[in-house]
């Protein structure tokens, strides 16, 4: 045992010894003020207990975070919303291919091409 801890067992005894002195009035003024330091001790923790949901905070804190998810979610429906009408657009050309006439290899023939290209010039 180290010189503090021995200094404190003293400190304990000499109080312990002392408040059996002690008259029953002041006994009870000592007994209530402890009793009412431990409610105030137990109500400031319960004070650091949120008893409501403040939206302030959360959505203080949480800002950041649905500001990301909106951007993702507007993203991701542009994306979406793209490939829905790139998709259109192939299904409009190769519906028009096939109802057509001419073969599809038509298309691939460069002669073809350049005769298309010489007719919408004149």
């Amino acid at each position: 045992m180290n010189e503090e801890q021995r200094f404190g067992r003293r400190v304990a005894h000499l109080l312990s010894e002392s408040a059996s002195r002690i008259d029953p009035a002041t006994l009870d003024r000592l007994q209530q003020a402890r009793r009412d330091a431990v409610r105030l001790r137990r109500r400031s923790r319960l004070d650091l207990i949120p008893h409501r949901l403040d939206w302030g905070m959360l959505t203080g804190a949480l800002r950041p975070a649905l500001t990301a998810m909106l951007v993702v979610a507007v993203f991701a429906a542009g994306d979406y919303f793209n490939k829905q009408h790139t998709l259109a657009q192939r299904s409009e050309v190769e519906t028009a291919l096939l109802a057509d006439d001419l073969p599809i290899d038509a298309y691939l023939d460069q002669g073809f091409r350049a005769w298309l290209q010489n007719e919408s010039r004149s």
